[in-house]
């Protein structure tokens, strides 16, 4: 117990004197939280900007282009006078869409004929061209049954009836993912989390590998009188308890200042948060004993934390991807976290369904650690890495 608290104290001081370690620990956590919430403080986006041709100049015409600006996610910039002109606004990246309403279109609807309106986008840009594209099948979908209505009812049908012979089917949607469509309630809850957990592995990266790098592990290793567990727990706890603060802090800018949903069990999110922790400094360490220097363990750390995003399934589903990277998905800490996050606050899903999540996280925090135990304890024994870099 007295080695423990020894290193204990020893890595407190660090955690608050060290400049590099005062960076990454306690400055750039809550730069990452301020930034995040900034970006993306409006949930989804706004007014985009888009491009409309007028062919027709019709009193239909200038009505679509009213609904359209008035759609939330769009908004008209530009009228250019020619398609090469609205062609080159996308190109120059001014506008996300043209919108072109073709010649006579007033007139084909008056004679109940089928008119067309064009839209084209920049499908690289994934994000806002495809909102940009939903909103204008949405403005054209009801302006189109607008149309269809107003026609039933100078036939004589009556208005419920209209509403049904124009769409007898209806859609009930459920959004698997982003339940509430909110860019800012799903990315975040990702970003932030990411961000945090590669805080947390850069910084356990740290606290073993600057000991390393400046041949003191041998030092540490007689702290510890040889006990290597002794030695870990000494080393990690200072910065366990101290992101699991700032972890909670994190959750309050979520669930408090960003209102995001919660509609699960907050101890389970509380158990996610400590899991994601000292499964991460589980994997730190791991890095820590399977480099040959301080640069490679940090690169190592970093390129794996970054990784993590990529196959949580945030960017792309998982069942989406081969069969092998599926499985490769199921070694980062990150993508069971995450399911476990979403299930307890926007899914609202029973705990108990969330345990295959938490029996992954525990035994991604043991694993790592028992694989390099020895290789681990004959590094300190060493007291470097055999390259000093």
């Amino acid at each position: 117990m007295k080695s423990f608290l020894h290193i204990v104290r020893r890595e407190f001081r660090l955690l608050f004197h060290n400049k590099s370690m005062f960076i990454f620990a306690v400055i750039l956590p809550f730069v990452s939280m301020v930034f995040f919430h900034t970006l993306l403080h409006n949930g989804v986006a706004r007014d985009l900007p888009i491009a409309v041709i007028d062919l027709d100049n019709s009193s239909i015409s200038r009505n679509i282009i009213s609904q359209l600006d008035a759609t939330p996610e769009i908004k008209v910039c530009f009228k250019p006078a020619n398609q090469l002109e609205g062609e080159n606004l996308i190109k120059e990246l001014k506008v996300y869409g043209l919108v072109t309403i073709t010649k006579n279109l007033g007139k084909n609807l008056k004679q109940g004929k089928q008119a067309i309106i064009l839209n084209q986008f920049n499908s690289n840009l994934l994000l806002p061209s495809g909102l940009e594209n939903k909103a204008f099948k949405r403005a054209i979908g009801t302006i189109s049954a607008s149309i269809n209505i107003q026609k039933q009812l100078k036939q004589g049908v009556y208005i419920n009836q209209a509403k049904t012979n124009y769409q007898p089917i209806t859609s009930n949607n459920h959004v698997l993912s982003n339940p509430y469509t909110n860019y800012s309630y799903y990315l975040n809850s990702g970003f932030l989390t990411l961000f945090f957990q590669i805080f947390v592995i850069l910084t356990t990266i740290y606290c073993f590998g600057n000991d390393l790098k400046y041949n003191k592990g041998e030092k540490l290793y007689n702290i510890g009188k040889g006990n290597l567990i002794t030695i870990i727990f000494g080393k990690i706890t200072p910065y366990t308890l101290w992101y699991f603060l700032v972890g909670l802090i994190m959750l309050f800018t979520m669930f408090i200042w960003g209102d995001f949903p919660l509609n699960g069990n907050k101890a389970a999110i509380i158990l996610s948060i400590f899991l994601l922790i000292i499964s991460s400094q589980a994997y730190a360490i791991l890095f820590i004993a399977i480099s040959k220097s301080f640069r490679e363990a940090l690169t190592f750390g970093s390129g794996f934390a970054a990784v993590s995003l990529s196959f949580s399934g945030i960017t792309f589903p998982i069942y989406g991807m081969p069969k092998i990277l599926q499985w490769v998905s199921q070694l980062f800490p990150f993508t069971h976290f995450f399911n476990l996050f979403l299930d307890q606050t926007q899914r609202g899903i029973p705990v108990y369904f969330s345990f295959y999540s938490i029996a992954f996280l525990v035994a991604l925090t043991i694993i790592p650690v028992f694989i390099v135990f020895k290789k681990l304890k004959s590094l300190l024994i060493k007291g470097s890495y055999p390259n000093t870099i």
